[in-house]
C-alpha cells in the first residue's frame, strides 16, 4: 500500500462495511406488548391501539346516550299513560255526573209542584236514563256490577209505572244512586291521587269537586225527602254537607295554587257555611221555618250545581291543555334525545365533550336528588314532631304500622281540669281576637309548665284545659303527685296575671283534680282524637266547676293518693252538693310540705301576631 492510501487509527469511528454491527431493534411496550413501531405489525398493533382507545370513550358514551335514550322513552310511554288517564278520569267524572243529574231531576220530578213538573216530565227523565245508560255502559272506564244496574232499572220503571210510591221507599230505593257513585268516586280518587305527573293537583282538585257536587246533591234530595220532624234524616244531610265543605275548601285550595280564579267557589262556600241548615235542630221545629229553610237550600243549591258543572267543565279544559303540553314536551324532549344520540354517532370529537357534560349533569343531579332528600327528611321531622304533639307517640307508632288501636282501661289516674273565672263575661266584653289572644298566652304558658312534669295534655276545649297523669305509660302511684305538683306550678304561674286587654281585671283560673280509673282509646279515623272515658272525668269537673277562684279542689280519692306518698298539704272543704254524684267530702290543696316557693317566670301577654312570628322563627 502506497503512502497516500487510506490509514485507520485506532480511535476513528470510521469503520468498512464489513467491520459495522446489525442495527438494534427499538422495543416499545403497548399495553402488555411489547412492539416495534418500525416493524409493519408493530403499527398495526400501535394502531389497533389507537382504535381502541379512542372507541372505549366513545362506546361508554353511546351506551350512555342509550339509557338516556331508554329513560326518555319511558317519560314518553308515561305520557302517554298520563293521557290515558286523565281521558278515564274524565269518563269517570262524567260517569258520576251523569248518575248525580239523573238523581236531582228524579228527585225533582217526584216533589215538584204542577208547573215544575211540566219541566221534569217523563220525557225528560227518558232521556236523562239515555245519558246515563251511555256512560253506565261504557266497559271501557269502569264495569259498574249488573246487580246496581238491575236495581236502577227496576228503580226507573217503578217511577215511570207507579204513581202512588211511598215517600220512605223512594228515599231507600233513590240511594242506588248513592252506591254508584260511591263505587266510582273510589276509582276516580285512584286516578287522579296516583298520577306522578305534573297534572296530578289539578286532576285532585277535579275530584274534590265531583266529591263536593256529589255530596251536593245527596243533601239536596235528603232535605227534599224530609219533613221538619224528620231530625234524623235532617242531621244526614247536614253531614253531607259538611263533608260538602270540606272537599270544597281542598278544591279552593288546590286551584289557589294552581293560580286559577276561585272566586265563584269561594261565594258558594260562604252561601253554605252561613247556611240555615247547619244550625237547624230540634228547638226550631216549632218555629215552623222548615219550608222556608229547605226550599231556599233546594232552589240554591239546584242553581249552585249548574254553576259547580260549569266550572268543572272548564276545568277539565285547563286539565287537557296541561297534559296536552306534558305531551308535546315528552316528545319534544324524546325528538332532542333521538337527535343527541344521531350526533354522538356521527360527530366523534363531540362525542367526549357530550360525554363530560352528561357526567357534569348527573353529578348535579345527584346532588339535587341528594338536597331534596334532606329537605323531605326535615320536612317529615316536622310532622313527626306535629302528630306528636296531637296523638300520644305509642298511639302514633300503631297507628303508623296501619294497625288498630284498641281502648284500654287504666286502673289509676289522675285527672285535671281547669277554666278561667268569669270567662263568659270577658268574652262578651271582648273582641274574639282578643280572646284568641288572651287564650293563646294562657295555653302557650301552661304548655311550658307542664313540659317538666309526667303528664299528657289531653286536650282544651274554649277556655277549659285538661292533663291527665298515668296514662297512655302508666307511671305507678306517681300520678296523682305529678298532677299535684303541676296544679301548684300552674297556680303560682298566673298569680298575679292580667287580661291582657283589660289590665285592670285579674286573670284567675280553678282547677279540679280527681284519682280513679278511666278507659282511654282512639276515637275517629278522618282526624283521630285520644279520648278519656270514664265517671273519674266526670268527677274531676264536677270538682273544677264547684271549685273557687286560684284553689286547687280535690276529691276524696285523691287526697288518700297523695296522703300514701305524704308531704302534700291539704284542706278538708267539707260536704259539698257534686250534681250527678250527691254529698262528697272535697279538699283543698295548698302546698307541698318542704317545697321551696320559688317565684314562676311571669310570661308577658303578647299579641297574637308577636306569637306567630315566634312560632315561624323556631
Amino acid at each position: 500500500m502506497s503512502s497516500n492510501a487510506l490509514k485507520v487509527d485506532n480511535w476513528s469511528h470510521c469503520t468498512t462495511p464489513p467491520d459495522r454491527q446489525p442495527p438494534q431493534l427499538v422495543s416499545v411496550k403497548v399495553g402488555c406488548f411489547h412492539i416495534n413501531p418500525a416493524s409493519i405489525q408493530g403499527r398495526r398493533i400501535f394502531l389497533l391501539q389507537m382504535v381502541v382507545l379512542c372507541f372505549v370513550p366513545h362506546a361508554a358514551l353511546i351506551i350512555q346516550n342509550c339509557s338516556i335514550m331508554a329513560q326518555l322513552s319511558q317519560t314518553f310511554d308515561a305520557s302517554l299513560f298520563l293521557n290515558t288517564e286523565v281521558n278515564t278520569t274524565l269518563s269517570l267524572g262524567e260517569m258520576v255526573l251523569a248518575v248525580q243529574d239523573e238523581r236531582i231531576f228524579v228527585t225533582r220530578h217526584l216533589f215538584s209542584d204542577s208547573r215544575a213538573r211540566d219541566f221534569f216530565n217523563e220525557t225528560v227523565l227518558q232521556g236523562m236514563f239515555l245519558i246515563t245508560d251511555r256512560w253506565l255502559d261504557d266497559e271501557s272506564t269502569y264495569h259498574v256490577p249488573n246487580s246496581l244496574k238491575i236495581a236502577l232499572y227496576h228503580f226507573r220503571e217503578d217511577i215511570l209505572s207507579i204513581s202512588n210510591l211511598k215517600k220512605e221507599d223512594l228515599f231507600k230505593r233513590i240511594s242506588i244512586y248513592q252506591q254508584i257513585n260511591a263505587m266510582l268516586l273510589v276509582y276516580l280518587v285512584k286516578y287522579a291521587r296516583t298520577t306522578n305527573s305534573a297534572v296530578w293537583r289539578q286532576l285532585s282538585a277535579t275530584y274534590e269537586l265531583v266529591q263536593t257536587m256529589d255530596e251536593l246533591s245527596i243533601a239536596f234530595t235528603m232535605v227534599t225527602f224530609s219533613t221538619p220532624e224528620n231530625l234524623e234524616r235532617i242531621q244526614k244531610a247536614q253531614n253531607h254537607l259538611a263533608v260538602a265543605l270540606e272537599h270544597l275548601q281542598s278544591t279552593v285550595q288546590y286551584l289557589e295554587v294552581e293560580r286559577i280564579n276561585t272566586t265563584e267557589l269561594e261565594e258558594i262556600l260562604i252561601f253554605y257555611k252561613t247556611s240555615t241548615l247547619l244550625l237547624w235542630n230540634e228547638t226550631n221545629i216549632a218555629t215552623g221555618a222548615w219550608h222556608y229553610t229547605s226550599y231556599n237550600f233546594t232552589e240554591k243549591t239546584y242553581n249552585f250545581l249548574d254553576n259547580l258543572r260549569e266550572i268543572h267543565n272548564n276545568l277539565w279544559i285547563v286539565v287537557r291543555e296541561s297534559a296536552a303540553t306534558e305531551i308535546w314536551n315528552a316528545r319534544r324532549t324524546l325528538v332532542l334525545g333521538v337527535s343527541v344520540l344521531l350526533v354522538v354517532l356521527f360527530a366523534a370529537p363531540v362525542l367526549v365533550v357530550l360525554l363530560q357534560h352528561t357526567l357534569t349533569t348527573i353529578q348535579i343531579f345527584t346532588e339535587s336528588i341528594e338536597l331534596s332528600t334532606q329537605q323531605l327528611m326535615a320536612e317529615k321531622q316536622k310532622s313527626d314532631m306535629l302528630l306528636s304533639r296531637m296523638l300520644p307517640m305509642p298511639v302514633l307508632r300503631r297507628l303508623r304500622a296501619q294497625r288498630t288501636v284498641p281502648a284500654e282501661a287504666f286502673d289509676a289516674v289522675t285527672i285535671y281540669f281547669s277554666d278561667i273565672v268569669g270567662f263568659t263575661n270577658i268574652s262578651a266584653n271582648s273582641t274574639p281576637m282578643e280572646i284568641i289572644n288572651m287564650l293563646n298566652m294562657l295555653y302557650r304558658m301552661f304548655d311550658d309548665t307542664i313540659m317538666h312534669y309526667n303528664v299528657y295534655k289531653v286536650e282544651t276545649i274554649g277556655d277549659a284545659y285538661m292533663v291527665v297523669s298515668g296514662l297512655p305509660q302508666r307511671n305507678g302511684n306517681r300520678h296523682a303527685s305529678e298532677i299535684a305538683d303541676m296544679s301548684l306550678a300552674l297556680m303560682r304561674s298566673v298569680q298575679g296575671a292580667c287580661v291582657p286587654h283589660r289590665p285592670l281585671e285579674t286573670l284567675r283560673v280553678r282547677a279540679g283534680v280527681n284519682t280513679g280509673p278511666c278507659v282511654a282509646g282512639v276515637v275517629g279515623a278522618t282526624m283521630p282524637r285520644y279520648c278519656l272515658f270514664g265517671d273519674t272525668i266526670n268527677t274531676a269537673s264536677r270538682m273544677e266547676s264547684t271549685g273557687e277562684p286560684m284553689k286547687i279542689h280535690i276529691s276524696h280519692t285523691t287526697k288518700t293518693a297523695l296522703d300514701i306518698i305524704g308531704n302534700y298539704m291539704v284542706e278538708s272543704r267539707g260536704m259539698v252538693d257534686v250534681a250527678g254524684k250527691g254529698l262528697m267530702e272535697t279538699f283543698w290543696l295548698l302546698g307541698k310540705v318542704g317545697q321551696v316557693q320559688m317565684e314562676s317566670p311571669r310570661c308577658r301577654l303578647q299579641d297574637y301576631d308577636q306569637n306567630v312570628l315566634e312560632l315561624l322563627i323556631k
